[in-house]
């Protein structure tokens, strides 16, 4: 229970304490009484002594060693001009006791009274977000990065749009050069018609209200609340880093604690999962004249296939390299190595199911070897850190065109049936996991080394079972000059395209010679 002094508590014996607190630890000094009078002038002259210290600096604990016999020797000035003076001694300490009726219109000093500390200068907000940017790169992936780079430049943009800083620094990260070049134009003219608010500006400048406009301006455009939960999130993540490490003087707690629309709970119910293909959808997304006709690229062609009898990501699909095919020594089972995924788990080694090789996944593979493509889809570039753009548009497009776009169904929904399948085949869960990547989040996956990966996991991946015609869909060599062009392939980092008047449909390029 607090009493009426700042940082006075009573202990259960009774006892008085003055608990006080610095760099996240905490110390309490016994006051020796039972009298809440006493206490009360004690923890006066302690919390008195307390922000004389403040004033002098960020005090640690070890600064606070009060001698509590020499409190007892103190001066109470009342408002209304008494001043009550004790020796130290018993009999003072008394006689002030009954003056202590006046006790209660004592007040602590006024706030306006107290020397005002003013917060160190501050980072520039660019130089702040340089900064964060370069530590989020060490813990993060690089779409994180990225979607966190995008939410910084949102927020900038919308909140200081004339500071000339920040608009240069908006100008530097832009992506495409000519809306780059585009950007540095604008700078110099807002900067020749004096137009900018300010030059630069500190991160001090950012606090509760900046967030709060900001929010508002995201709800009027409007946004859906899962949208500003994730641009907020970001925020919360700045914030973090700027307050833990010093760049921010003149904030203690992060501002955008208490500013989400959703808790985690709320979030969970109102997010929807990835629902499986039906059987009918399958038998009408794999009919081969259709299938043969539409999917007609290397990438759109083996791409659902892959997903349908591995359960890979479509970015862990459209990445595999010539190397990552292997043949292991002794069983002669074959596999694919997943060399980078969305976890760590991801990283795995999925055995090619024998309906997989009967399709001629090995045989299309030879051709990308023999033709001295280094991807087994060369043709497409590497956009946002992924080579499956294409793959996700043109499934969108023939699911459309088939009649079987379903409500959370895409590429990723062959993963959904493929762990369902493995699951109602009563598989092993670890192998599973193991198959498709999934982090246990137990601790269990330490014990997985005992787990023969390719003989214990191949048979699981050769149970699946869909309505596919293998047959008819087996691949003929049909890519074979298409592959051997070389001005079909595409550079792993493609430069980007100058932005132009209207935004084109996004379409397949690359078509099957």
């Amino acid at each position: 229970m607090q009493i009426k002094a700042p940082r006075l508590y009573r202990n259960r014996c009774g006892v008085y304490y003055f608990r006080v607190k610095s760099g996240g630890k905490e110390k309490r000094i016994s006051l020796r009484t039972k009298c809440s009078k006493t206490a009360n002038i004690l923890a006066l002259q302690l919390n008195l002594d307390l922000e004389r210290r403040r004033d002098m600096g960020a005090p640690k604990l070890s600064d606070f060693n009060f001698d509590v016999e020499a409190l007892r020797r103190y001066e109470i000035a009342l408002k209304n001009g008494t001043t009550i003076r004790t020796d130290g001694s018993a009999e003072e300490h008394a006689r002030a006791m009954e003056m202590m009726v006046q006790i209660e219109r004592i007040g602590m000093i006024d706030p306006e009274d107290r020397p005002q500390r003013r917060p160190a200068k501050s980072e520039p907000i660019t130089l702040a977000v340089d900064k964060w940017i370069a530590n989020c790169a060490g813990k993060n992936g690089e779409r994180t990065v990225d979607t966190n780079v995008y939410h910084i430049k949102d927020f900038l943009e919308r909140s200081f749009p004339l500071v000339e800083s920040v608009e240069r620094w908006l100008a530097e990260h832009e992506k495409v050069v000519f809306n780059k070049k585009r950007a540095l134009r604008a700078l110099e003219e807002n900067k020749a018609a004096g137009r900018h608010a300010s030059a630069d500006m500190e991160v001090n400048a950012i606090g509760k209200q900046t967030l709060a406009e900001y929010k508002d301006a995201l709800l009027a455009i409007p946004q859906t609340p899962k949208t500003i939960d994730n641009k907020l999130n970001s925020l919360h993540d700045f914030f973090k880093y700027m307050i833990g490490h010093g760049l921010h003087t003149a904030l203690e707690t992060n501002p955008v604690e208490g500013m989400f629309i959703q808790t985690k709970k709320s979030r969970k119910k109102t997010t929807n999962p990835y629902q499986p293909f039906t059987a009918e959808a399958l038998a009408i997304l794999f009919e081969p004249e259709a299938y043969l006709a539409a999917m007609d690229s290397p990438d759109l062609f083996w791409g659902p296939l892959l997903g349908i009898h591995t359960g890979m990501r479509i970015g862990e699909a459209t990445q595999i390299r010539c190397a990552d095919v292997h043949q292991a020594p002794g069983s002669g089972l074959h596999y694919i190595h997943v060399y980078k995924s969305k976890t760590p788990g991801g990283i795995r080694n999925v055995p090619i199911s024998d309906a997989l090789i009967e399709l001629g996944f090995l045989d299309y593979v030879g051709e990308c070897r023999a033709a001295g493509a280094d991807r087994l889809f060369p043709h497409r570039a590497l956009i946002n850190h992924s080579y499956s753009k294409e793959l996700s548009a043109g499934m969108l497009e023939y699911q459309r065109a088939r009649s079987i776009k379903a409500p959370q169904t895409s590429f990723h929904s062959f993963r959904v049936n493929v762990i369902t399948q493995m699951h109602n085949n009563d598989s092993n869960t670890a192998k599973v996991m193991k198959i498709v990547g999934h982090d246990d989040g137990g601790g269990h996956a330490v014990h997985w080394g005992y787990v023969r990966d390719l003989p214990d996991l191949k048979p699981i991946v050769d149970k699946l079972e869909w309505p596919i015609d293998a047959r008819a869909l087996r691949y003929n060599g049909r890519f074979a000059s298409f592959l051997a062009n070389r001005n079909n392939w595409a550079p792993d980092k493609k430069p980007p395209a100058p932005a132009t008047a209207t935004k084109a449909k996004s379409g397949r390029k690359a078509k099957a010679a």
